[in-house]
């Protein structure tokens, strides 16, 4: 069931905001813009349909939720008392309205049921989310105690998710399978990590008796395993990526959330993965990122031009107005090229270059 569009009032800065999706959508922008809020607005609807025969929605704690107040969601100015999350998709829309009570209910908001309409359709859909922070160097983790088979917001599962998906024998679809690897899915993971970081290596050690899963990384150089905390964070940050990626393409009507792809990582690294997030929307997930990066926006044109499937990506702009966010929608033409470049939009090494030349030019 992959979603068409989404919309949001009231909710936060997103007083009025309509956003048409594709197979993959990068949401680009400066910092308070609104990025995030539209995130946290998705992940609260699907906290809803899984909670909300309990009337009242809980601000904090579900999908890593932390909203604060009821009075901190609801947008200035509102056009309403009402704060609406709707998602489309081909056949119907679902529409989560909701009210609130500042007063008595500080950190809930209560579903409307008579205006909202076919809530409980986004329990089918799968939601892989990464947190843009994500867990650091660690040797070991602890099992997923509800044994979800996700990595969790935060990668905290990652370790747990590849020694589990051995045993189950799951298998990465044919349109996603590295042929340079077994089909064991952590070989697999292993392989696409190679994408990110050349000749990379790990090892999962499950340990039964204390609930955890070890790891180790290697390469040909050092000719042996090594425990994460001798490494830096590019790997840890980037593995529950290229893990929830391929587990989101074993699941039908799945949706990868991830928020800055490009943390810790070199500028190469970062396009091979905004690389690596095309495929798995080309391998049938629907992929929405949140980024800084214009090297994860470049990789993701790259790919998508290889493939000839320019027309499944977009870029939504986001900028605000008085307070108020807006979407530019940038698509991609089929040489890979953007349809339009904003102003403000990954333009400031062109800045940066033309003060220099300015600095130069005046002799400084």
């Amino acid at each position: 069931m992959s979603w068409k569009k989404i919309g949001f009032k009231n909710f936060r800065s997103l007083k009025n905001l309509e956003l048409n999706l594709s197979d993959i959508n990068i949401l680009a922008g400066g910092n308070a813009a609104g990025k995030s809020s539209i995130i946290q607005a998705i992940l609260l609807a699907k906290s809803t349909s899984e909670t909300w025969n309990t009337k009242e929605i809980k601000l904090n704690g579900s999908y890593n939720l932390m909203l604060g107040r009821a009075e901190d969601i609801i947008s200035h100015n509102p056009t309403s008392d009402e704060i609406d999350i709707i998602i489309s998709n081909n056949e119907q829309d679902m529409v989560y309205r909701y009210k609130l009570d500042y007063l008595n209910k500080p950190y809930t908001i209560e579903l409307k049921e008579n205006s909202s309409s076919n809530i409980h359709l986004l329990n089918d859909c799968v939601v892989h989310y990464l947190n843009a922070e994500r867990l650091g160097p660690r040797k070991g983790q602890m099992f997923d105690p509800t044994e979800s088979l996700t990595t969790g917001f935060h990668g905290e599962y990652v370790n747990h998710v590849l020694s589990r998906a051995d045993a189950l024998h799951i298998r990465v679809p044919e349109n996603i399978k590295n042929p340079n690897a077994l089909e064991r899915f952590s070989t697999q993971v292993e392989a696409w990590m190679q994408l990110i970081i050349p000749d990379f290596r790990l090892e999962v050690k499950p340990i039964k008796e204390v609930d955890m899963v070890t790891i180790s990384y290697g390469n040909s150089a050092l000719g042996r395993f090594i425990p994460p905390t001798s490494t830096g964070f590019g790997i840890t940050y980037s593995l529950p990526i290229i893990t929830a990626g391929l587990l989101a393409t074993t699941q039908e009507k799945s949706i990868l959330i991830v928020e800055n792809p490009e943390a810790h990582l070199h500028p190469y690294s970062q396009s091979r993965i905004g690389q690596f997030l095309a495929l798995v929307s080309l391998a049938g997930v629907q992929v929405i990122i949140e980024t800084h990066s214009e090297h994860i926006v470049n990789g993701m044109r790259i790919q998508l031009a290889k493939k000839n499937a320019t027309q499944s990506g977009v870029v939504h702009y986001i900028t605000q107005i008085d307070g108020d966010t807006i979407s530019t929608k940038i698509e991609i033409n089929e040489n890979g090229e953007l349809s339009s470049w904003p102003k403000g939009f990954f333009d400031q090494e062109k800045n940066d270059l033309f003060e220099l030349l300015k600095l130069k030019r005046d002799g400084r």
